[in-house]
């Protein structure tokens, strides 16, 4: 089963009411987990630029409980060390984003748990070098632009990074529809993520390269009906085929 996750990211504008109605939002769509962001916009960028879309650390313990009572599991990416050691109680799985894939300070700090990681910006030896500071782990194939065109998905590369690397591979989608996540499922993506907002009319970076919850709950739907029709993929008689194979057995 694809594990879904819907990610807020920075789409409550620095406004934990609006957190907290991401979460609530996210579980109504069916998806596994909902994905904040921890980082200090000076420690980050060295300057106050996104400032306003920072979250505290008692406001992502919050939203942890809230999650944990809602029934959705809270997960969130750290952008510094201190960010990820703070997180680390929190969550049962890290997830690291692509500009983060050559802080190997910081995938040095979650080396001990499963960890997600995007791909985004990133070849072959990137990601090689940064598997050597890891454990277990899941890589997502990504394209880093916002909203991201059809021709720069490469879904492809999803299916050539499993085999590469041997390690469980889904996708993290940036495009403005649910197709591709959609696709991705289809060609065995063991996790999707992809950015949940309530009004991609906001104002910020990534509500363009979001879906409302509308669109996120058909996207799930469409998830779980193409991972119960990809089945095992052992082809035998099913027993809804058995009496008109006999049927046309008996007439051949």
């Amino acid at each position: 089963m694809t594990f879904i996750i819907a990610e807020a990211g920075v789409n409550h504008n620095g406004d934990f009411d609006t957190a907290i109605r991401l979460v609530d939002a996210a579980k109504a769509t069916g998806a596994d987990a909902v994905k904040f962001q921890f980082f200090n916009s000076r420690k980050l960028w060295g300057d106050d630029r996104i400032t306003h879309l920072e979250l505290s650390g008692d406001q992502l313990e919050d939203l942890h409980t809230h999650a944990n009572a809602t029934g959705i599991q809270f997960m969130c990416t750290p952008f510094g060390v201190e960010e990820a050691k703070f997180l680390k109680p929190l969550v049962k799985r890290m997830k690291i984003s692509s500009g983060c894939i050559w802080r190997y300070d910081i995938l040095d700090t979650v080396s001990d748990m499963p960890v997600i990681l995007s791909t985004g910006m990133s070849n072959y030896e990137d990601i090689y070098k940064a598997l050597r500071h890891l454990g277990e782990v899941t890589l997502l194939h990504c394209t880093s632009a916002y909203p991201c065109r059809l021709q720069d998905v490469n879904l492809k590369a999803m299916q050539a990074m499993e085999v590469e690397f041997m390690r469980p591979v889904g996708y993290s989608d940036h495009t403005s529809g649910i197709v591709v996540a959609i696709a991705a499922a289809a060609l065995g993506a063991k996790v999707i993520e992809k950015h949940l907002t309530l009004d991609r009319n906001s104002q910020g970076p990534d509500h363009k390269a979001s879906i409302n919850p509308l669109e996120f709950k058909a996207m799930v739907v469409a998830i779980r009906e193409v991972n119960e029709a990809l089945g095992n993929g052992i082809k035998r008689v099913l027993p809804s085929e058995k009496a008109l194979r006999e049927v046309w057995r008996a007439n051949a």
